[in-house]
């Protein structure tokens, strides 16, 4: 009876657990991973967004919401007046107030730097400003980097302050994926700064009158986590691909990491591949390395907020290997956004689920929780047990011609296809590599890298590059009618 017991609680862990992680192989045993208790506490609800969360060295807790408002938790409750707020914030799909973090001498300097969205006339913009935080409140703005192209998708915007006191920030491709790899610009990048928004003499690209001066590493696509280890000061990044090709990835000064020329298990020679490569996608949201004292299995374990995974992600390294990747609290919350290890030792989220297209709202969401232990039996880790540098297979995501053109090509091109500034309308303009379905097939294969166009080959198979060509060609010819 025993024998039956544990085969029915084997057999239950292995249903509801789904396959997370993507790569190379399929050699992986599931495993029951942890039996400690845990509890969650709700400490604020009804939040638009809360896109990151630090503490203050008297344990407040500062925390944006996307919707323009820096909040303030203190002494268990949630301040109902904002202590900032920016008004007429662009709030479009997953723009608005963003990053944010407090100087490392904060308790002498009161510094505080915030990115957010803005409006440059009828463009969108991104900005990093830093503040004195006094009185409860936000004093003298003044900025350390402005008019860094922006737009509905991919910000980028981790804001993280290294040990060597700079100031590292993210930055996403704004939906033009050349830009990434354009030196001139600050988009996909991970940008490095002094406190006061100078250069670096230190800096890979400080001596290059050919490329911004600022760029510490480049080809990048959508980074929205990134993180220093303790005890070793190697630099990580959690960053979204297309269509799955989520990335982890150990971050080189003046290292080129290939959006959008390679992307998934793509290689070049020149660029760097990640560290772990995640089909289908994860959604990696912010990064941090646990260094409380309340987990102890958790010690010194890389722990990634998972958007369109709905989970966090515990990642055990060796050196610059990954040795086991497992899922904690997997569809529990929702999207989880920021993640970080508060002053007391627990660990601090938040959910994202006022997220268009992707967010499901919930009654009382978006909301700041809390993980702590309860010293019962609970189940806090389910895992999928990896050997050394090999990840778990998953099955592709299906997914409708209208999900792949929306995914695909909406972003340049528009949801109807009509165009926009950055892409031609491909219902109606002449189409410059051919118009044939075969042409279409190879310019979705192949890319158009020197426009910007990604090569799809890799990121989705043969027959869903046929059924984005034909779905073009039934609406060219619809259009022609």
């Amino acid at each position: 009876m025993k024998t039956l017991k544990w085969l029915l609680a084997f057999c239950f862990i292995a249903v509801i657990l789904s396959a997370f992680v993507a790569g190379k192989k399929a050699n992986s045993t599931i495993v029951l991973a942890d039996s400690s208790g845990y509890k969650i506490d709700t400490l604020a609800r009804n939040l638009v967004v809360p896109w990151q969360i630090v503490f203050l060295p008297d344990n407040s807790m500062l925390f944006t919401e996307r919707n323009g408002k820096l909040r303030i938790y203190r002494n268990g409750q949630l301040l109902p007046k904002p202590a900032y707020f920016i008004p007429d914030i662009p709030q479009r799909n997953k723009t608005g107030l963003l990053g944010l973090v407090i100087h490392p001498d904060f308790i002498h300097n009161r510094y505080i730097y915030m990115a957010n969205n803005y409006w440059l006339g009828a463009r969108m913009r991104l900005q990093i400003v830093r503040y004195e935080f006094r009185n409860d409140t936000l004093l003298k703005p003044f900025i350390i980097r402005e008019d860094i192209h922006a737009n509905q998708n991919h910000t980028g915007c981790r804001l993280v302050f290294g040990p060597d006191k700079k100031l590292y920030i993210t930055t996403g491709d704004a939906d033009e994926a050349i830009l990434a790899q354009d030196l001139k610009a600050f988009n996909g990048k991970i940008l490095r700064l002094n406190d006061d928004g100078t250069i670096p003499t230190d800096n890979p690209f400080f001596n290059n009158d050919t490329a911004r001066k600022e760029i510490w590493s480049y080809g990048h696509r959508n980074p929205q986590g990134l993180v220093f280890e303790p005890g070793t000061n190697t630099l990580f990044d959690s960053e979204h691909g297309p269509t799955g090709g989520d990335e982890i990835n150990i971050i080189k000064p003046g290292m080129n990491y290939g959006w959008p020329i390679i992307h998934h298990q793509l290689t070049k020679e020149g660029m760097l591949s990640p560290l772990a490569e995640f089909t289908p996608s994860i959604g990696p949201s912010e990064a941090m390395f646990y260094k409380g004292d309340k987990f102890p299995q958790l010690k010194g374990k890389l722990l990634v907020a998972c958007l369109r995974g709905e989970a966090i992600l515990k990642v055990t390294l060796d050196k610059d290997k990954i040795v086991n990747q497992e899922v904690m609290l997997k569809k529990q919350y929702g999207r989880i956004r920021s993640l970080v290890t508060g002053p007391d030792g627990y660990i601090y989220f938040s959910t994202s689920q006022v997220d268009p297209v992707e967010g499901q709202p919930r009654p009382e969401y978006d909301m700041i929780l809390r993980l702590r232990p309860s010293g019962t039996k609970n189940t806090l880790l389910f895992s999928q047990k990896i050997e050394a540098n090999t990840v778990a297979q998953t099955s592709p995501v299906k997914m409708t011609t209208s999900m792949l053109i929306q995914q695909m090509c909406a972003s340049c091109h528009g949801d109807n296809l009509k165009g926009t500034d950055k892409g031609a309308n491909l219902l109606a303009a002449q189409l410059k590599h051919g118009a044939s379905k075969q042409s279409l097939i190879n310019i979705i294969t192949n890319g158009v890298l020197d426009k910007g166009m990604p090569a799809w080959n890799g990121a989705i198979s043969k027959v869903d590059i046929d059924k984005i060509a034909g779905y073009i060609l039934a609406k060219r010819k619809a259009v022609k009618k």
